[in-house]
């Protein structure tokens, strides 16, 4: 009577060794804790010998020849053996016979199995405490496979020292720190020359070195027990009863493997709204894919949490291309694939343009080019990632290419997004990958050239990136000037290795990375420190949350800002206003180069009116303040005009900055000027004569208006009745005192349309001011603003006398050389508020 198979073995059956078992579990290196009775291994039974019976937990050959009773016929037998002896790492020769195995038939027929070093067996592995490198580390048999196999890595949790690991997605048994034994055995698999006849047993015997043997067990089914198929694609679709598609949610393959789930990424409709390439929202998303490697006998479990929603058999899927049980529906699309190699070119010189780029199946599944990611960091948080020149825009992630890439695609029907900053049209396109085909080309094609006209873009505030991964991302975007910025984050100092003290320019002139330093107090405020030859230290002050805990108040962003003047830098403060403290006394002590925008807000935008409204030139620069792999460079940028006569080069545009030639923007291309000048500059109105203001406006993104802004009051609008990518606007301002003109533009909706980054920031343009005077001089003045620079002054002071971590214990010699430190701190403040008092004192 056939033996009955239980559901978990499914086809596979393991021998009995209890009778032949002669050796004990301790001849193996830490042997002790090596598991035995039942056990499963890549989904497939096996009996190891009993917990109770230690002595007699393994069968050792050497000598006499050993039968293993099987008395079953079969179509593949499994063996767990290794070597006892480490003869390989002695010297011995690779390919030697060290048994024969023979498989004895009922008929009186035999097969003799040769079993030779590295190739069906290997020592087994041993602690190697004197080694640095343990010596079967990359020896083990090619024809086995170890008795510990890979696993997924916990998807969203799991100790620091293993968030490498997690970025990898393999729990490897073979490369933990410090070693363990990872296994003891080699389970080396192999197909019964003669399937139909029962074999009553299985000789062992050992040519020489001791064979050790832990397992075997059999399969009646015709599938190889390892499985040699390459992955593909199985796609999921939940009943929404039973959520969304989230990181919770797994899949498991008891024979095979499979990758973490992901989310599909949806379409965007395509009516003629919105922006193409520049990422999608991220909504409840009922579709999922996974990426699985299994055996015809494998199970599949779906599962969320520690509850398993669904299941299904791998050979039934397979066979049918759709399964659907409890509101799961499991399908595999065709499996077809072709190695592409793409290039995307411009229209106009027909040379690869770099852009980042995104491919996906017609089912939603991404596939990057090789060396990229489909899914960034899963869909968790990336602040202070930096992997692999890729960016993820809401639920769609993109790869940064230098205008060619290759790697897989399916065939069929392909959608290609791709985009370069906002002066190039982007694209969403459909094409279709035949067998056979290797190459594939793409057209990006610029809608304007902003350098034309000496306008060159730059982002100010730039985190956590290489400056090579930094020119990459920027020369994707279409950045001229990127500013990388170090910074200290408590005891983390991130990029220090970056610093040169000198702009890093690609090798085709295009795109300069300068290496600067955010320096950083968290009630003082933020400042950025461009183009600086020397470091400035300490990059962070005042204790958490910038510098370590317990740290003390060591410097002034006023410090800051004259040391970096001194090197010949420029002086940004970072997200202004806040953090809301040192900001008064820079703009009073004229300290500051530039103002940085890094999302436009209400609440900062009147902030920065109001030091125009009193009198305080100051230019207006973006940034992205990217510390995260959800935030392109340039997302939010600053263009600044060159003078014609000047070549571009990093100093080149910081004069420019200086000069407040500048507009910041998040993708509307805008132009200003005042009676033929541009922002920075100076108009005369004398006798307060009216002034002609011309803007307009180009943008790959929907608008809705656009706006003059006269001392800090909308004068002028035009307002469209339906989104467009253009707009005008000419006005005939009357001037009846010094003013201060500006532009600005917004995208559609009372909220503004938003893009995909992490912050979710609103498409909008604001030029820096043009300057109207109506005497000799410029000169604004406002009580009000003035009063509250004084109050800011007086509670930075407060901080400073009353709470801020100044009292060192014992003598502390500072980097300043002064010898009162407390009167080093307030000298800023206390220069500020006499300037300002002068201020108000002049206008009495």
């Amino acid at each position: 009577m056939a033996e009955r198979h239980s559901h978990a073995e499914r086809g596979y059956r393991p021998v009995d060794l209890a009778g032949v078992l002669n050796a004990p579990r301790s001849i193996l290196d830490d042997g002790d804790s090596y598991p035995l009775g039942a056990r499963t291994l890549y989904g497939i039974p096996f009996r190891f010998g009993d917990e109770r019976a230690a002595d007699a937990a393994l069968l050792r050959v050497e000598g006499d020849a050993v039968t293993i009773p099987v008395e079953r016929s079969f179509e593949w037998m499994v063996i767990a053996h290794a070597l006892e002896s480490p003869d390989l790492f002695d010297g011995q020769t690779v390919g030697d016979v060290c048994a024969h195995y023979t498989l004895l038939y009922e008929d009186g027929g035999s097969e003799r199995l040769p079993v030779r070093q590295r190739f069906e067996i290997g020592p087994t592995p041993r602690l190697w405490s004197d080694r640095a490198i343990p010596l079967d580390w990359g020896q083990t048999p090619f024809l086995a496979v170890p008795d510990a196999q890979h696993r997924l890595m916990p998807r969203t949790h799991g100790r620091f020292d293993a968030a490498g690991a997690r970025f990898v997605d393999i729990d490897d048994p073979q490369a933990r720190s410090p070693y363990v034994l990872p296994y003891r055995f080699y389970l080396w698999p192999f197909k019964n020359p003669r399937p139909g006849v029962k074999v009553s047993g299985l000789e062992i015997r050992s040519l020489g070195p001791s064979v050790l043997v832990g397992a075997v067990t059999t399969s009646d089914l015709d599938e190889d027990p390892f499985g040699r198929t390459v992955w593909r694609d199985v796609l999921i679709d939940l009943d929404p009863s039973l959520g969304p598609v989230t990181e919770d949610l797994s899949v498991t393959v008891d024979r095979g493997s499979a990758t973490y789930l992901y989310r599909r990424v949806a379409d965007v409709p395509d009516d003629g709204s919105g922006t193409p390439a520049w990422g999608a929202p991220v909504e409840e998303e009922h579709r999922a894919y996974v990426r699985v490697a299994a055996t015809p006998s494998a199970r599949l479990t779906l599962s969320r949490g520690g509850s398993v929603v669904g299941a299904c058999g791998w050979d039934e899927l397979l066979d049918a291309g759709r399964r659907s049980d409890g509101g799961v529906t499991w399908r595999v699309p065709d499996a077809g694939r072709a190695w592409v190699r793409t290039v995307v070119r411009d229209a106009a010189t027909g040379e690869p343009v770099p852009c980042r780029i995104h491919f996906r199946s017609a089912d939603g599944v991404p596939y990057p080019p090789h060396g990229h990611h489909g899914h960034i960091n899963s869909d968790g948080n990336t602040w202070n990632l930096d992997i692999g020149g890729d960016v993820r825009l809401g639920a769609t992630t993109y790869s940064y290419i230098d205008g060619t890439c290759e790697g897989w695609l399916p065939l069929g029907e392909v959608t290609v997004e791709a985009a370069r900053g906002f002066e190039y049209r982007p694209i969403s396109t459909t094409v279709t990958i035949r067998p056979g085909q290797s190459e594939l080309e793409l057209t990006l094609t610029r809608m304007t050239d902003m350098t034309a006209t000496g306008w060159y873009s730059g982002d100010t505030h730039v985190h956590f990136v290489s400056t090579l991964g930094a020119e990459l991302e920027a020369r994707g975007e279409d950045v001229r000037i990127t500013n990388l910025l170090l910074s200290q984050w408590g005891h983390l100092f991130t990029n220090t290795e970056e610093f040169t003290g000198r702009p890093h320019t690609s090798a085709d002139g295009h795109t300069h990375v300068f290496a600067g330093q955010e320096n950083r107090s968290g009630m003082l405020g933020h400042i950025n420190l461009l183009g600086l030859r020397r470091p400035i230290m300490p990059w962070c002050t005042g204790g958490a949350e910038e510098s370590e805990l317990g740290g003390g108040l060591e410097t002034t962003l006023s410090h800051w800002a004259d040391e970096c003047h001194e090197q010949g830098g420029t002086v940004v403060l970072a997200h202004f206003p806040v953090p809301n403290g040192e900001a008064a006394a820079l703009l009073a002590t004229g300290r500051l180069d530039a103002v940085e925008m890094i999302a436009y807000d209400p609440y900062n935008i009147q902030e920065y009116y109001r030091y125009l409204n009193a009198g305080y030139r100051i230019p207006l620069v973006g940034g992205t303040d990217k510390m995260s792999s959800e935030v392109p460079i340039g997302l939010i940028r600053t263009y600044a005009q060159v003078p014609p006569e000047e070549e571009l080069d990093y100093w080149a545009w910081c004069r420019a900055v200086q000069g407040g030639a500048t507009f910041v923007t998040s993708g509307p291309l805008l132009h200003m000027d005042v009676n033929g000048h541009r922002p920075g500059q100076d108009v005369s109105a004398p006798g307060g004569g009216p002034v002609r203001v011309e803007a307009r406006v180009e943008s790959i993104f929907d608008l809705e208006r656009i706006e003059i802004v006269m001392n800090g009051r909308v004068v002028a609008e035009h307002r469209s009745e339906r989104p467009a990518r253009a707009l005008e606007l000419v006005a005939d301002l009357p001037v009846t005192e010094d003013s201060w003109i500006a532009a600005r533009c917004y995208g559609p909706g009372a909220d503004v349309a938003r893009h995909h980054d992490v912050w979710a920031r609103p498409i909008m343009a604001h030029t820096s001011p043009v300057y109207v005077r109506t005497g000799e001089g410029y000169g604004r003045f406002d009580e009000g603003t003035v009063r509250h620079m004084l109050n800011l002054i007086d509670g930075s002071l407060a901080y400073i006398d009353e709470r801020s971590r100044s009292v060192w214990p014992g003598r502390a010699c500072h980097r300043h050389g002064q010898e009162d430190h407390m009167a080093f701190l307030r000298a800023p403040f206390l220069q500020a508020r006499e300037l300002l008092r002068a201020r108000s004192a002049e206008r009495r």
